[in-house]
């Protein structure tokens, strides 16, 4: 359904008079400003934003929308590179303004609205001495970082963030207000870790957390003719990594145009073990640059908020492998030389230790072999189509040149619009599973805004 910009006001009264909070239309002076994204390159217009202030507007909000025949979407924290937060001409649930973390010390868990981001939830916990696994750009959303799973550089000792997911409350296809847990809808429950964003609109979400507040991290940054020594050394080394350490590895360009390869290390136990755990890692070879220290974890998660801004284009392809080999390095050296733009970046996320001891039929996630996951990131400020296409294949190239060599599947939080055929292979033996919660939970398909929705087809159904 649509509206003209001449009838928005008065069609939209209804659901405006039930809201605590409000409504952004198109002819409304904020509409731009409220529907930008984290990816500039999203330009999706809305018939019109719910700006939800509780979880009482999200059940007005859908009841409304299926009432009226509106196509929902769900907006958290507005990070999601394909921008599946926003529908074309649909009705946005808008959960960016409920941001509240509550932490209980006493217990350490922490309680989360949907739009809480990993500064918010990271912000609250440090000053009790806690943390948990996030990615570690602080503007992502903690509620689709969760649903997709949700990769980060404490993981291998306190499992993704999906792991951690305690309960969440839920509102269904029908307006209705549940509660996901191990004993609560336990189904739903299982879905929503690591499932995508299929069966409703989580409102609130309680996280378990852990003693963390400084870290062993920093960069180590290499010249490019060196990477092939590195990378193959980097193989070998992550094999016998402790649960406390993740290393994350990948290139990029300096601002001087060198292009560099890169390693990031995190040892999240006792500093001092940490030094000598890293001590080999780091004098192997001698790096360009050496800036290991101890961190504040709340710092690690910021380190990239200025090299991935707000506004600026981007599209991303991922392929997850079980470790390097002479043909992958050769192909993501290649891919570094090539690189369209000196905002891009490819980076490899070390997935082991307890993320990997999870049972694959414990959470809808299914990846649960120590692995790398590559992230081949085009970043780039737009100056025409014919330039946007080429950044589009330059990443697109990356990962075609390490298909042949990668795991099956993806992860959902970042598979493109372009790759759902990869979605069942990300999901393996669970995907039949989540076919049933689907049918269960939202038979009509209303809410697939992410990649990762598992809408039955006529044989399946």
């Amino acid at each position: 359904m649509t509206t003209t910009r001449g009838e928005s006001h008065s069609f939209f009264d209804d659901l405006d008079a039930l809201l605590a909070g409000s409504l952004v239309l198109p002819e409304d002076p904020t509409y731009d400003q409220v529907r930008q994204l984290w990816n500039g390159r999203v330009n999706t217009h809305p018939a019109v934003l719910v700006r939800c202030a509780d979880a009482q507007d999200v059940v007005h909000a859908v009841s409304w929308a299926r009432t009226h025949g509106f196509a929902l979407s769900v907006h958290g924290g507005g990070h999601d590179f394909a921008g599946r937060g926003l529908r074309e001409d649909g009705v946005v649930i808008d959960c960016s303004q409920m941001r509240a973390v509550t932490i209980d010390p006493e217990t350490h868990t922490a309680r989360i609205q949907a739009g809480a981001t990993v500064d918010d939830l990271i912000g609250a916990s440090q000053q009790y001495g806690l943390a948990m696994t996030t990615g570690i750009v602080s503007s992502v959303g903690m509620a689709g970082l969760t649903l997709g799973g949700g990769y980060g550089p404490l993981m291998s000792k306190y499992g993704l963030v999906t792991d951690n997911l305690l309960s969440a409350q839920v509102v269904t296809v029908d307006g209705q207000l549940v509660t996901a847990s191990a004993t609560e809808h336990a189904d739903l429950f299982w879905g929503l870790r690591g499932g995508g964003g299929n069966f409703g609109v989580m409102v609130s979400l309680e996280y378990r957390l852990h003693p963390v507040t400084m870290v062993l991290a920093g960069l180590l940054l290499y010249p490019l003719d060196q990477a092939r020594e590195v990378l193959r050394f980097y193989d070998q080394f992550i094999k016998t990594s402790p649960d406390e350490l993740t290393i994350q590895a990948g290139f990029l360009k300096m601002p001087d145009g060198m292009t560099v390869l890169f390693l990031h290390p995190v040892y999240c136990g006792p500093l001092e073990e940490g030094e000598r755990v890293l001590k080999q890692l780091r004098t192997f070879v001698t790096p360009l640059v050496d800036q290991i220290q101890p961190v504040m974890y709340y710092d690690l998660v910021h380190a990239l908020d200025a090299p991935m801004p707000k506004g600026r284009y981007y599209f991303i392809q991922t392929q997850s492998l079980d470790g390097l080999c002479a043909e992958t390095v050769e192909a993501l050296i290649e891919c570094a030389q090539q690189f369209s733009s000196p905002f891009s970046a490819i980076s490899l996320h070390h997935f082991h230790g307890a993320a990997s001891r999870v049972a694959v039929s414990e959470t809808a996630f299914a990846l649960r072999q120590d692995h790398l996951l590559v992230e081949i990131i085009a970043a780039w400020e737009p100056q025409s189509p014919e330039e946007d296409q080429r950044h589009l294949q330059w990443a697109q190239g990356g990962s075609r040149a390490l298909a042949p060599y990668a795991l099956k599947g993806g992860y959902v939080n970042l598979l493109d619009e372009g790759e759902q055929e990869r979605v069942p292979l990300a999901f393996g033996p669970n995907y039949e599973r989540l076919l049933k919660l689907k049918r269960m939970y939202d038979p009509d398909d209303v809410f697939h805004s992410t990649i990762g929705h598992v809408k039955p087809t006529a044989s399946q159904e």
